[in-house]
């Protein structure tokens, strides 16, 4: 007996996992599918599909999910942030993440999933671009999440229909988006929390399909003693009245037997306010995604001409930026290995206000020096100024400081003089320079001393320069590994040859250029030029970088 009450009081004790999924006696798998609801109706994903707003929210979201770019960005050390278009995943995330989808594809299937299933699943592949070549969606219902007690991760058990066999999948290998959740495992659908409401709306539309099919017409009601006192008599008039003012006789003549008078009883009152609660449930619905109302067609007391522009930025505020910030922080947990990239939604196409207010806030960041000519240029889709013109930040010279108005002319005669100064024939007119008479070099031997250890100190950094990216050619590396190269190679340089702020940021620069053109040569595949890019660098760069360090350039 006590064994029957251990293994009963064990079995009746398992509950549902981290899934949400009931246990097999649970009366759930007994009844319809979906949640039921206050209004009798039950609603799952697809049922709340049938509901317009429903439809109109989730593609409302899904769509801009998918326009808005997604790329791989990277932080310098003086803080700015550059794009890293050679990233393993740059690609995946910004063009096709598959062989079957376009990124906008996935991304507004991934956004729908979200919205009506509160989770979003796609299987990571490895293959010829790293541990992350390819993200293949998985269907929110063919998986079920378990919570491993040895090590508090997740597993994922996965009824792949591509096989038919059930495949499990450990944590790393599934990028998963979550809706709000109460166990950090698996997110609630926003569907299954908001059933009642859901269920209301769709109630209405099917009591409104059913008052249209009878021809939105009221109901009539015989009135006097038909001359029969058999029911079959009474219901052959019932249905000869019925079939003559319905379908295609609807309108025709109605012959009524003697002594029957028709009687139209009228249209009810919920029947009137019909359709002002749909408008209502409409409301409430876009309040829950939440998608400004305008948007799906609701414009009575909701939007204006003159509001719709802030209607919208409320939009990409309050319903898109979370969502961005959700995908961002999911992609640098499950797809990025370091720290130092991160990807980036770029919204400011969703932040356009009308033409005239974005370029009258593009002449004031302009004229106050926080923006240049090319970054305004690239927000419009713009190719950059020819010859470098709009890379200069301009600001209007009465807001100069009053006591800094005479720098300039200051700075310039201070670089006349210190030009006289290191004049090699300032200090050698009639014989010796100064000092070499009491024992101490001349200023051109001591140059000559720095030019010389200058030189050889860049030579030994361009000698590491140009090795690695001799290796990096002769293996057909990727151009990630150039850019993750002159990341270190700055740091070294810049050590080795002490370089000032100034200069490390100068040669930062050209490390960038240098690394976009490596990169563009391994992508193309073509050896022989990146070589011979390689070939003038290790002739020209050592005496450039040497005059660099004592000033003799720019």
């Amino acid at each position: 007996m006590s064994l029957i009450s251990s293994l009963a009081g064990g079995a009746f004790g398992l509950r549902a996992d981290v899934s949400g999924t009931p246990a097999p006696w649970d009366d759930y798998w007994y009844n319809p599918l979906g949640t039921s609801s206050a209004s009798g109706m039950r609603i799952t994903a697809a049922s709340a599909k049938r509901v317009a707003t429903v439809l109109a929210c989730v593609n409302i979201i899904g769509r801009n999910a998918g326009m808005v770019p997604c790329k791989i960005m990277t932080e310098a050390p003086d803080g700015s942030k550059r794009i890293v278009p050679h990233h393993p995943i740059y690609d995946i995330l910004y063009i096709a993440p598959n062989a079957q989808q376009t990124a906008f594809e996935w991304k507004q299937m991934m956004e729908g999933h979200l919205e009506l299933r509160g989770n979003a699943y796609s299987e990571i592949k490895s293959g010829p671009r790293g541990a992350v070549d390819q993200l293949i969606p998985m269907h929110p219902d063919r998986v079920h999440v378990e919570r491993i007690k040895a090590t508090g991760r997740l597993r994922y058990i996965y009824d792949d229909p591509l096989t038919d066999r059930t495949r499990v999948l450990v944590q790393e290998e599934v990028f998963h988006l979550r809706n709000f959740s109460d166990d950090g495992a698996v997110g609630q659908s926003t569907i299954g929390m908001a059933c009642d409401v859901f269920g209301l709306a769709l109630a209405m539309q099917d009591y409104a399909a059913r008052f249209v099919k009878n021809d939105a017409r009221p109901a009539l009601a015989l009135e006097g003693t038909p001359n029969t006192k058999t029911k079959a008599g009474r219901d052959e008039i019932r249905n000869s009245i019925q079939e003559g003012g319905t379908g295609a006789n609807r309108g025709k003549v109605m012959l009524l037997p003697p002594g029957v008078t028709i009687k139209e009883l009228g249209i009810k009152p919920i029947d009137q306010q019909l359709l002002d609660a749909r408008k209502f449930s409409r409301i409430e619905i876009c309040s829950i995604f939440p998608v400004p109302p305008h948007m799906i067609g609701e414009t009575e007391k909701t939007a204006t001409y003159a509001s719709v522009e802030q209607f919208n930025i409320f939009f990409a505020v309050q319903c898109m930026l979370s969502r961005f910030v959700n995908w961002e922080q999911t992609i640098q947990r499950d797809l990025l290995t370091s720290q130092k990239y991160f990807a980036k939604f770029f919204m400011a196409s969703l932040l356009r206000g009308d033409t005239a207010s974005r370029y009258a806030a593009y002449h004031q960041a302009i004229g106050d020096g926080w923006m240049c000519q090319d970054e305004v240029r690239a927000l419009e889709d713009m190719n950059p100024m020819p010859n470098g013109w709009g890379e200069n930040y301009r600001v209007a010279v009465n807001t100069v400081r009053i006591d800094q108005q005479g720098m300039q002319s200051q700075q310039t005669v201070q670089r006349a003089a210190e030009t006289e100064d290191d004049d090699p024939g300032a200090g050698d007119q009639g014989g010796a320079g100064e000092g070499e008479g009491d024992g101490q070099p001349n200023a051109v031997a001591v140059k000559a001393q720095l030019k010389a250890l200058a030189v050889s100190v860049a030579e030994r950094c361009v000698r590491k320069e140009v090795s690695a990216l001799r290796r990096m050619v002769e293996r057909s590396a990727s151009g990630y590994e150039a850019e993750e190269f002159y990341g270190s190679q700055l740091e070294f340089a810049a050590n080795a040859l002490a370089l000032t702020v100034d200069r490390q940021t100068a040669l930062r620069q050209e490390y960038y250029g240098r690394s976009e053109k490596i990169a563009g040569y391994l992508a193309a595949g073509d050896k022989g030029s990146a070589m011979e890019f390689i070939d003038q660098l290790a002739a020209k760069e050592p005496m450039r970088l040497a005059a660099v360090v004592t000033g003799e350039a720019a």
